[in-house]
């Protein structure tokens, strides 16, 4: 019907969904279509183009002992004229050859939109139903995921988390160094209650080192760590970021 699209031709299973076909064969080299077998006593119905598709109808190939080339009965897909066409000649010329680009379905399958396997399906292949490549076949591969196996720190809660790498990747590698990027108050301890004195006050591009935490403070449900410096030892905890998301500590 002239649909274009994309289908699979062998899964990642390695199970076929469409195999190269055998009925089908490409002109090489111009070559006429006669109405009959021998070529000293047929007519010519028309010429073969280069590059035009012709379907076979009358079986095995058979050989012209006399002439010492080999024909074939084939249907032309451009137009469905049906005649004999020599396959190679008898200086070794090829004029037709099985096609590198035309498949049968193996089994229903879907015309894509895209190549990948989650591309929205245009329509369904039938069951021994031929397709015309556009392009050679290429592999696919799936989009490269990462997985971590890796226990929550606020529940204890243990699974997998799969995602893919690059620099937006949801999670990266926790670090023991934060730097302050907008003041912010150090407490006691990590409940921040309403009425909880400031130890002290976090300034702008101090740096921190990690004593315990992230975690969630039940009390303001805010993330807060647990900062220590070089010259003061533990220091108190300190909340991550302001309600609207703007960080007062990011990792180094």
């Amino acid at each position: 019907d002239g649909a274009v699209g994309w289908v699979t031709l062998r899964d990642a299973d390695g199970d076929s969904a469409a195999s190269p076909s055998k009925q089908v064969y490409i002109c090489k080299s111009t070559i006429a279509m006669t109405d009959s077998f021998d070529i000293s006593n047929t007519k010519v119905l028309r010429k073969v183009d280069v590059g035009e598709a012709l379907e076979v109808i009358g079986g095995q190939e058979r050989t012209d002992e006399t002439m010492s080339i080999k024909r074939l009965q084939f249907r032309a897909l451009r137009d469905g004229k049906e005649g004999w066409v020599t396959l190679t000649g008898n200086q070794g010329t090829t004029y037709v050859e099985l096609s590198d680009c035309h498949f049968v379905a193996d089994k229903a399958l879907a015309l894509r939109a895209g190549a990948a396997r989650d591309a929205e399906a245009l329509q369904q292949v039938t069951a021994g139903e031929v397709l015309a490549g556009l392009e050679p076949p290429k592999e696919v591969r799936p989009a490269q995921r990462l997985g971590a196996r890796a226990r929550a720190l606020e529940d204890g809660k243990v699974g997998w988390i799969v995602f893919a790498p690059g620099p937006k990747a949801p999670i990266k590698p926790w670090k023991t160094k934060y730097v302050c990027k907008a003041s912010v108050d150090i407490t006691a301890t990590l409940a921040l209650r309403p009425d909880a004195a400031a130890v002290r006050r976090a300034e702008v591009g101090e740096a921190f080192n990690v004593a315990e935490g992230p975690a969630v403070d039940k009390v303001s449900g805010r993330r807060r760590v647990c900062l220590a410096t070089a010259e003061d030892g533990v220091v108190g905890w300190a909340t991550l970021r302001a309600e609207d998301g703007t960080p007062f500590l990011e990792t180094a």
